[in-house]
C-alpha cells in the first residue's frame, strides 16, 4: 500500500477542521515497529464503520481519576493543532490502518474515540496516553482504535521500541 502524507490524508476523508496534522506522518500497512505516537485503526467486524478520535485535553501530567477515566492537568506549550485533534476514518471489514507519528509531542493527552458518531461512554471509549515513555518499563507508547467481530468498539495502548519524533 503506498504511502500518504497525514494532511493528503484528512483532506481525502473530509477530516475536521482545526486538525492541522502537519509533518511528516504516514499511513502504512505494517504493523511491527510502529514508531511512538502512532493510531491504528482496525475492524474485525463484517460491515464497515466510521471510527474516530478526538483529543479532549493535553496536560503535562496525569491528573485524578473522575468519572471513570484518567485525567491530565497541567498546561504544557505545544502547538494549538495537537490540542485540538480530531478525525474520522472509515475503516473496511478486515481492514487496518496506521497512521505514523500522530501524536508528536512529550505531553499527556486525553483521548476519546467515537463508533459510527456513537460515543459508547468513558470506560469503553476514553483513554489517556504519554507517547514518548522512554526511561520507564513501558519504553514509547502507540494507540490503537479497534472494533471487534461483534462489532464493539475498544481501544489499547500498546509499546514500541521505536522512539519516532522523540
Amino acid at each position: 500500500m503506498p504511502s500518504i502524507q497525514r494532511r493528503s490524508f484528512l483532506e481525502a476523508l473530509g477530516a475536521t477542521a482545526s486538525v492541522a496534522l502537519a509533518g511528516c506522518s504516514t499511513l502504512t500497512d505494517r504493523s511491527d515497529d510502529l514508531p511512538a505516537g502512532s493510531l491504528t485503526f482496525r475492524s474485525d467486524h463484517d460491515v464497515p464503520h466510521e471510527l474516530g478520535l478526538e483529543v479532549l485535553d493535553v496536560g503535562t501530567s496525569l491528573g485524578d481519576r473522575e468519572n471513570g477515566h484518567e485525567t491530565v492537568v497541567g498546561t504544557p506549550d505545544i502547538p494549538v493543532s495537537e490540542r485540538d485533534l480530531t478525525t474520522t476514518v472509515m475503516v473496511e471489514p478486515d481492514e487496518t490502518r496506521t497512521y505514523e507519528s500522530v501524536l508528536r509531542s512529550p505531553v499527556w493527552y486525553d483521548i476519546r474515540f467515537t463508533i459510527d458518531d456513537d460515543y459508547p461512554g468513558e470506560d469503553l471509549a476514553r483513554t489517556v496516553i504519554y507517547p514518548d515513555r522512554r526511561g520507564e518499563d513501558h519504553l514509547w507508547q502507540r494507540l490503537e482504535g479497534r472494533v471487534s467481530e461483534a462489532g464493539e468498539l475498544s481501544w489499547a495502548v500498546a509499546s514500541t521500541d521505536n522512539p519516532g519524533p522523540f
